[in-house]
């Protein structure tokens, strides 16, 4: 059983994600990440398989979005729509829920299913990717390299072009 103060903990997190999610900031195309960062981390898919990212031997893109998050319900439907493009560069997507402790992963599959999408996610409750990733607000977007490194951070208003091109240059 979580104490009282790993539950505060979680939502303070979830909180300030929320609350910095959905920004709107003007895409630059540049890179926020330090060169080469080195990123890996373990979440719960949605069917309750531990899953690693980086996927072994290939690009990784890193979706984060939110049930509630307005943004998302346009970018990420777009991006999936082109993940054909990213697998033809050798990439692979991977789409990761960013839960509160009040949503579901059903409130998850359920957003996705009224966004159109039908896919696997992972789920992250207890801020990993904030402080894995840096991803400090929502929607984002992370190209990771077969080594771990961070090579491309999306600027929030990136578009699924803008993402293709990133994993294109790996």
């Amino acid at each position: 059983m979580k104490s009282l103060a790993d539950v505060a903990v979680n939502l303070l997190g979830a909180a300030a994600i929320l609350l910095t999610s959905c920004a709107k900031t003007p895409a630059t195309g540049t890179s926020d990440a330090a060169p080469a960062r080195q990123v890996s981390f373990s979440l719960p898919s949605d069917d309750g398989n531990l899953v690693t990212v980086p996927l072994p031997n290939m690009t990784t893109v890193v979706d984060a979005w939110a049930p509630t998050c307005k943004p998302c319900r346009e970018k990420l439907p777009a991006l999936y729509a082109r993940r054909a493009e990213i697998e033809a560069h050798g990439g692979k997507l991977v789409l990761v829920a960013v839960l509160s402790e009040a949503e579901s992963t059903e409130d998850a599959r359920a957003a996705l299913t009224s966004w159109g999408v039908s896919a696997p996610f992972l789920i992250d409750r207890g801020d990993v990717l904030r402080r894995e990733a840096g991803v400090n607000s929502l929607p984002a977007t992370l190209v990771l390299d077969e080594q771990q490194h961070v090579r491309w951070v999306a600027p929030p208003n990136a578009s699924a072009d803008d993402v293709v091109a990133a994993v294109s240059l790996r």
